[in-house]
């Protein structure tokens, strides 16, 4: 693929999001949900209003933020100039072969690309279905104070358990956002996104870090991040934001879509999948062999199996200890960037 193929490529993919992410705020500011009736009495609908314990602006600051810039680190700094690599293959290629650094921005543009796009179909997902269920929050009583057509309410004897589908809020103090958020309960937007951006992160660091200094501190850096989102997700139901089913719900679907983006947009399994297999970590393809040369094969296949170089170790940070013991068969073997992320400079 050209240069400008892949330039044409890269900005194709950017408008797709751009567009993804416009319908995500347009269904926000221009589409009324849908208007849910409620029983008088509902004692889910009854808990006192409190201040968000962590608000929309910072979660959106979060799941922008903190995954990018992880993504970031991890692909301008997983292989340093001066490793192994370099130093076997001599003073061929020099700093500028060691670092790469348009190499390197290529590969950032493409993997925070992939992270946005699921944030954008995840939150597409959770604006169609606020919109299209229309549940009430835990406090519709306390900010709504509902009061019905012949100027009763709730607190009347009469209305006890009666469904109500026609109402008007009578708190003065309301404002214009508390009136709009007061029908989108389901699911959690705070939980599907947050869960998405951390459970994402997590499976990005398991594909693309490895650290010499300890083994469980990748581990531990995931847990932390999983439980970050698990926490958010709380908060949630301790605020009466959101009902217990509406934090479940929109946990289960930032999880799917972490799945979905990690394994089938970014991809970030490709050279282990297909090894149990058989398959080549390099071309994901089996070797085709023909009938008549099958005999041939298995006559020299102690000489050919010989004559052939070992796989290359997937997923490493910064060296590749297989190539620097033999430089050799790197330069005739994989003269192409190693299939992984690029890590062969």
């Amino acid at each position: 693929m050209s240069k400008y193929s892949k330039l044409a490529r890269g900005l194709c993919d950017l408008l797709i999001w751009v567009a993804l992410s416009a319908a995500s705020v347009l269904l926000h500011k221009l589409v009324r949900p849908f208007r849910r009736g409620f029983f008088c009495g509902d004692e889910s609908l009854s808990y006192p209003y409190h201040d968000q314990t962590i608000g929309p602006e910072l979660v959106i600051g979060i799941v922008l933020g903190v995954p990018t810039a992880v993504i970031a680190v991890v692909e301008l700094f997983k292989q340093l100039p001066g490793g192994p690599l370099r130093e076997a293959g001599g003073g061929g290629g020099g700093k500028r072969d060691g670092c790469r650094m348009a190499h390197r921005l290529g590969h950032l543009y493409r993997q925070a690309l992939f992270y946005l796009y699921g944030l954008a179909m995840v939150t597409f997902t959770t604006m169609i279905s606020k919109l299209c269920i229309g549940r009430l929050r835990p406090h519709f009583y306390a900010v709504c104070q509902p009061m019905l057509p012949d100027g009763s309410s709730c607190q009347d004897g009469q209305n006890l358990g009666r469904y109500i589908d026609s109402f008007t809020c009578s708190n003065a103090n309301m404002t214009d956002f508390q009136f709009k958020e007061l029908n989108q309960s389901f699911p959690s937007g705070h939980a599907s996104m947050t869960m998405y951006a951390m459970l994402y992160l997590a499976i990005y660091l398991q594909a693309a870090l490895s650290t010499s200094v300890s083994k469980l501190l990748k581990h531990l850096l995931q847990f932390l991040f999983v439980m970050f989102g698990w926490y958010v997700s709380l908060t949630r139901i301790t605020d009466y934001y959101h009902h217990w089913s509406d934090v479940l719900a929109g946990a289960a679907m930032g999880v799917v879509f972490a799945w979905l983006t990690s394994a089938y947009v970014a991809d970030l399994f490709a050279g282990r999948r297909w090894q149990k297999s058989g398959y080549s970590a390099n071309t994901l393809r089996k070797p085709q062999v023909s009938p008549k040369s099958s005999t041939k094969s298995q006559a020299g296949g102690s000489a050919a199996g010989a004559a052939q170089p070992p796989a290359l170790p997937a997923y490493t940070f910064g060296t590749l200890p297989y190539l620097a013991a033999h430089p050799a068969q790197a330069q005739a073997q994989y003269a192409q960037t190693y299939h992984n992320y690029g890590y062969v400079p």
